[in-house]
């Protein structure tokens, strides 16, 4: 995965979401308005591996949680083309509930 800021667009079945990702030595940082994204990545032989958990940092009900809990931890597996990168997984709280994300790489 190339280091650099992310763009990102996110749904489940339960909804859709935005945010920022900063990726920099196999460490994953960003957010949104409401919640916070921290984790991890390492490149695999297999794909891109992630693990990002959530955690709100604000308190207003009009952001609701896109899995309907504040902290969640996401177990994700991508593949990089180009700028872009496609993940899949789920929420370790949410077994069967599939996550898709795309990230599209702003800059260095």
């Amino acid at each position: 995965m190339q280091e650099g800021l992310y763009k990102l667009a996110y749904h489940t079945v339960h909804g859709t979401g935005t945010g920022v990702l900063y990726a920099v030595n196999g460490k994953l940082r960003g957010g949104n308005s409401a919640f916070a994204f921290v984790g991890n990545y390492s490149d695999r032989s297999d794909g891109i591996h992630a693990r990002v958990s959530t955690q709100r940092h604000n308190p207003d009900p009009a952001f609701r949680p896109l899995f309907g809990s504040d902290m969640i931890t996401l177990m994700l597996k991508g593949t990089e083309s180009g700028n872009m990168v496609d993940f899949e997984g789920e929420a370790l709280q949410m077994p069967g509930v599939h996550f898709k994300a795309v990230l599209t790489r702003i800059t260095d």
